[in-house]
């Protein structure tokens, strides 16, 4: 992989990561990953395996052709809450499903 692509990987991994309002030791440790190890994917110094693609993936709710290519994905875009709920069990989705009642009515 050349070294441009490897530096929009990082600026989408960082992007995302500030957007989740987490440190990068946080986003380590959510994807199980070491934290030096993380900062050098952001920072471009690092090529991944197929493995931390996936843990990144799923712990930053990001498609893995997002975090490769830049396409798939667009913020706020209402198919990212469906994927959320599409990986969730049906307690989790129970529990959404109530947190969302509770945020709606707070709402109105």
């Amino acid at each position: 992989m050349e070294k441009q692509q490897l530096s929009e990987i990082g600026q989408r991994l960082r992007k995302r990561r500030q957007e989740l309002g987490l440190t990068r030791e946080k986003m380590s440790e959510l994807a199980d990953i070491g934290t030096g190890y993380y900062g050098q994917l952001e920072v471009g110094t690092s090529q991944m395996s197929i493995d931390t693609l996936i843990k990144l993936s799923r712990s930053m709710h990001l498609p893995m052709e997002y975090i490769l290519f830049g396409t798939g994905y667009e913020p706020g875009d209402s198919s990212a809450v469906l994927d959320l709920l599409q990986r969730c069990t049906p307690r989790e989705l129970k529990l959404a499903e109530e947190i969302l009642k509770l945020f709606l009515m707070r709402i109105e």
